[in-house]
């Protein structure tokens, strides 16, 4: 799905005074409605552009206003970096809806890296920036800590996906979405990473 189309089915979809927190630095969020009273979703992210607080923030924006709708709209990247939030929240009965933005990709720096017209945007060799292969499956890393989810690719699996996601957390669940998302801007096209085996270097096989 296109960044845009993500944005706009989040959009209709979660409550009119939903709480949005968001680590996703190329999130499309211009279709949200957001501003500061209590009757409209509300954009929470940091200043810093720092990764690794997402899922503790929402965590944290549940605990602060708990009879709101608090959704972690976060990057696959991202997620890497604060996982074992999902296990605080099961724990401790805290329903987050998590959406994971996929797009195999640490999009933010490699627009950093094209932007500069050096070798990287030349070459379309982007240093770190792949994700995949192996691609990380985020529904089985939240399932691994009690945290039911499931993969959408469509507008019309999301907007499903979304309502049975607020269904979980109108029970008391935190629930988890991996929504497969295009890679947009400069070097999008790329998959290219450095290949390196240890396995195949060793001299014994131990």
């Amino acid at each position: 799905m296109h960044p845009e189309e993500v944005g706009a089915v989040m959009t209709r979809t979660l409550d009119k005074d939903a709480i949005v927190v968001s680590e996703n630095l190329t999130g499309a969020y211009g279709s949200f409605p957001f501003g500061f009273r209590e009757n409209e979703q509300m954009w929470l992210s940091n200043c810093g552009l720092g990764l690794g607080w997402g899922i503790g923030a929402a965590t944290g924006a549940k605990l602060a206003a708990p009879d709101r709708q608090v959704v972690c709209s976060i990057g696959d990247g991202s997620v890497m970096y604060s996982a074992s939030g999902f296990w605080t929240q099961v724990r401790y009965g805290v329903p987050v809806l998590t959406v994971v933005w996929n797009n195999l990709n640490y999009q933010t720096v490699r627009h950093a890296y094209h932007n500069y017209s050096g070798r990287m945007a030349k070459s379309g060799h982007y240093a770190g920036m792949y994700l995949g292969d192996p691609d990380i499956d985020f529904v089985k890393l939240a399932e691994s800590q009690s945290v039911k989810g499931e993969k959408v690719a469509s507008a019309a699996d999301l907007e499903s996906a979304l309502k049975r996601g607020i269904a979980a957390t109108r029970d008391g669940k935190p629930y988890l979405v991996e929504v497969a998302t295009a890679r947009v801007g400069g070097g999008a096209e790329s998959t290219w990473y450095e290949k390196f085996n240890l396995a195949e270097k060793r001299k014994r096989r131990v």
